[in-house]
């Protein structure tokens, strides 16, 4: 059996650009589903930004499945409750056609598909029912979870790396006492791959760029299942962009020291990017001129282009080209230009000049 897990695809109609986006996305997710002949895909939670979302793009979301031959596990995550006024309707409440099974019973559900066992639990405040009422052992060779939220131990990416906001702690100790071979679990939106005992876990990460800061790109993971025997593949989604963040280094004269097309190399139209400058500088009338030009020519060729308002990295100094010190520690920076690593003479150029300004001060 070949599976699809994907999550936190955050369809949302918030405005006309984001419905278009996100579900083009949700388009390209059933193509390769259907293309690489998957059997089941499993949305693992958050595939709707919010509740009126739900309601709202429902509709589109089924016109996708109608294209799709095999079945659709749907475990809503910790986003399908946001702005959801009462608790009396479920979503299994709706019509989602026969072609997809809505996995909201609490605190778990447990099914049997072609051999495999299925052990669906959907977001919930806390899992203390799961803990009074465990699953029977396991029946078939493979047991495959679904699961939205945090696993202990596996949420930290570094200082830079945001954690999802919301969400509830599934303790590892829990999932060992579960029975599962692999655990598909959605929420944490850079993919990473775990063990927890003797069980495999799996973040597919969100299916687009939904928030500033999610670099990389985006996708999903197959399931290859074969007895008792599991693999997983990463596969990524084209129309998904990625989140760019591209340093412009500034001359003393604040110019850009590459053309535009060099900055935006390797870009895709769907990517967000984001412009951040750095140098020392005579004045900003060139940075921005540059960020006109960028706007007029470039905004309209992707999702989304931007410039960050945060200009702490740009130090003016006036008549700073006119500085010989300056002027020859620059001289002989191009003479070795085609010499050094790229990064580490841009590092090397912006530190000479601080020092000769710091030097210049303390004399």
């Amino acid at each position: 059996m070949k599976l699809l897990q994907v999550s936190d695809l955050h369809l949302s109609k918030s405005s006309k650009d984001e419905r278009i986006y996100s579900l083009t996305v949700l388009k390209e997710i059933f193509d390769t589903a259907e293309q690489t002949k998957c059997d089941r895909i499993l949305f693992c939670g958050d595939l709707f930004n919010t509740f009126p979302d739900l309601e709202g793009l429902r509709s589109d979301f089924l016109k996708e499945v109608s294209s799709y031959s095999g079945l659709v596990y749907f475990l809503p995550g910790n986003h399908e409750i946001l702005e959801k006024k009462g608790s009396s309707n479920r979503y299994a409440d709706y019509d989602w056609s026969s072609k997809v099974k809505v996995l909201d019973e609490t605190p778990y559900s447990l099914f049997e598909d072609s051999g495999i066992e299925f052990l669906a639990i959907p977001h919930q405040e806390n899992y203390s029912g799961l803990l009074l009422s465990p699953p029977p052992p396991k029946q078939t060779k493979v047991r495959i979870g679904l699961a939205h939220g945090t696993v202990s131990g596996m949420s930290f990416t570094g200082l830079h790396e945001e954690e999802e906001e919301g969400g509830s702690y599934l303790d590892p100790h829990l999932i060992q006492n579960l029975g599962l071979d692999y655990l598909a679990i959605g929420h944490l939106h850079r993919a990473r791959m775990g063990t927890v005992g003797k069980c495999d876990v799996g973040y597919a990460g969100s299916s687009r760029v939904w928030r500033k800061g999610e670099s990389g790109p985006r996708g999903g993971i197959f399931i290859h299942i074969d007895g008792s025997n599991i693999q997983t593949e990463p596969v990524y989604w084209k129309h998904a962009g990625e989140y760019r963040e591209i340093l412009v280094s500034l001359d003393t004269e604040g110019k850009p020291e590459e053309s535009i097309e060099t900055y935006l190399k390797g870009t895709n139209p769907a990517d967000w990017v984001v412009f951040r400058f750095a140098g020392y500088v005579d004045s900003m009338t060139e940075k921005q001129k540059f960020q006109e030009s960028v706007l007029r020519e470039w905004k309209s060729k992707f999702r989304i282009l931007e410039f960050d308002p945060d200009e702490s990295q740009i130090t003016v100094i006036q008549h700073l080209s006119e500085n010989e010190f300056v002027k020859q520690f620059l001289d002989k920076m191009n003479e070795r230009k085609e010499k050094m690593d790229s990064t580490l003479w841009k590092h090397t150029r912006v530190a000479g000049i601080r020092l000769i300004l710091e030097g210049k001060k303390n004399r």
